[in-house]
């Protein structure tokens, strides 16, 4: 028995030093606890005095006698001589050092969004060798109190802009682009029916929506959220302007700097190209944008689940309240998005109406004296799998014109060249902005024996599956996006079928 029992003191004196061990080590990580309120600790700390008279003068004391749990961040009284120098003191801006979340640092590894009394998510991080607040380090941790605790750090920390406050305090016209996007839809749900229309559908007293495109494609920017955020790489106005400059300069189309490139060009081709390569999910470091070696590429999966190439290098970090925002630390325009050939393929054209049911896109002109269907063929030789195809009846004399316009292209000089199929044709005449400028007969592969002569003196060569190109000189463009072509039917081929084959209209520059 007696042995027994001192079997039994020493594994209750070994779970005694164990418990104690335990204790001390947890003490010596966190702070002791005080059963006294916040606010009476905050006050007989003499370095943030400042902050705490401010927090008087705005009545705040009595918001500390609430049963709310708070967690404060206090600025010393330099950081707040610093910040007068420049700045007052605002509600908002107290705010922003409050939180009503009690935070317990030692429970959060990385990074952490807290929600403050200004409604501004401000960032947490715990880095292992320090704690931070929206990156500014944090010097005290206060003992625990019955409700809440004390931070105290060396700089004012100023409620962070979200990325669409961001972007329209450093770039207008992204700004611009993203309102742009606005539309307006029907809230079938608030909106009362009220009647019937004469086809008997329902007419709603209506309660309208506003979405925003851009938000749903890619990040709701003006909304803030704990743990919803993103990672925007666009340029600022300087840069982003700077690099429209140098590309004026490069054209020859007579342009001088950036105020010469159209919206349009940069609405359509330059900002949806920048955004798919520079909006992510999560705040990302700028390390994960950088190679390892010079002969490295990096990829990174894009918001839109597409894996870009990131072939720059992000400059200057912007934190917001719902991510991060980067500068581009050397940004230049691609000259592919305006150098290259611009290629229109026919099936563009043509909309699905139903299954193999198609219709002319809105904006394209067709005039004919019989009407001929236009279908959408797949045929995987072609350029993108399918062709534009219209077959007239056999003989057919009478009139057939087709005009759309080529939104995208600069005043200069191109070659226009088009890919066909040549067993089906006729004789037709090319327009451009109403001038003729090329006339075509289907007849000329037979009697070149395939070959096609270019107005540049090369020669197109037929492949095996009945394609070949002609082409002609576009030289009346004077404004961005003014490109109307017409193609004009002017009788059968001797030796095609009769009818219109459009694999793809290409638009290459030629100075």
């Amino acid at each position: 028995m007696e042995y027994k029992m001192g079997i039994l003191g020493i594994v209750f004196f070994l779970l005694l030093v164990g418990c104690k061990k335990d204790w001390d080590e947890h003490y010596d990580s966190q702070p002791v606890t005080s059963n006294i309120n916040v606010w009476e600790a905050l006050q007989k700390e003499e370095s943030v005095s400042s902050f705490v008279g401010y927090l008087k003068q705005y009545q705040y004391d009595t918001l500390f006698l609430t049963t709310n749990t708070f967690t404060i961040f206090a600025p010393d009284n330099e950081a707040f001589s610093q910040f007068l120098e420049a700045d007052s003191v605002t509600i908002r801006l107290l705010d922003y050092h409050i939180s009503t979340f009690f935070i317990q640092s030692t429970s959060i590894v990385g990074k952490r969004k807290i929600q403050t009394l200004a409604e501004k998510y401000a960032l947490f991080d715990n880095i292992g060798t320090g704690l931070l607040l929206d990156d500014i380090p944090l010097d005290f941790e206060s003992p625990l109190y019955k409700n809440g605790k004390y931070f105290i750090m060396s700089q004012v920390a100023i409620p962070r802009l979200n990325l669409y406050e961001y972007i329209a305090s450093t770039n207008p016209v992204l700004k611009n682009y993203i309102d742009s996007q606005d539309s307006i839809d029907i809230d079938k749900e608030l909106s009362i029916p009220i009647g019937f229309d004469e086809q008997g559908n329902t007419i709603y007293d209506t309660v309208p929506i506003i979405r925003n495109i851009f938000e749903e494609e890619f990040f709701p920017v003006s909304e803030e959220y704990r743990n919803k955020t993103a990672t925007i790489v666009f340029p600022k106005e300087d840069n982003y302007n700077a690099a429209l400059t140098a590309m004026a300069q490069s054209m020859n189309a007579g342009y001088q700097d950036y105020l010469d490139i159209p919206l349009d060009w940069q609405n359509d081709i330059l900002i949806p190209y920048l955004l798919e390569r520079g909006v992510f999910e999560n705040m990302l470091e700028r390390e994960e944008f950088l190679r390892k070696s010079i002969n490295d590429t990096v990829k990174l999966k894009n918001i839109l689940g597409d894996s870009v190439v990131i072939d720059y290098q992000p400059g200057e970090k912007t934190i917001c309240s719902n991510g991060y925002a980067y500068n581009y630390s050397n940004f230049t325009i691609p000259d592919t998005l305006y150098e290259s050939p611009v290629r229109f393929e026919g099936e563009e054209l043509l909309k699905t109406i139903g299954a193999s049911r198609f219709a002319w896109e809105p904006g394209v002109t067709v005039t004919s004296d019989i009407v001929f269907p236009a279908v959408q063929e797949f045929i995987k030789s072609a350029s993108n799998d399918s062709i534009l195809k219209v077959n007239f009846s056999r003989g057919y004399t009478g009139r057939y014109k087709l005009e759309f316009n080529i939104d995208n292209l600069f005043p200069r000089r191109f070659l226009m060249v088009f890919r066909t199929i040549m067993r089906v044709g006729g004789v037709f005449e090319i327009y451009a902005n109403d001038q003729l400028i090329r006339t075509f007969d289907y007849a000329e592969y037979s009697v070149n024996r395939g070959i096609i002569y270019s107005v540049t003196g090369k020669r197109y060569i037929p492949t095996a599956e009945g394609y070949n190109k002609f082409d002609c000189w576009l030289e009346t463009l004077t404004e961005y996006g003014k490109a109307k072509i017409r193609i004009e039917y002017k009788g059968p081929s001797t030796l095609s079928l009769n009818g219109l084959v459009i694999d793809y209209i290409e638009f290459i520059p030629y100075d």
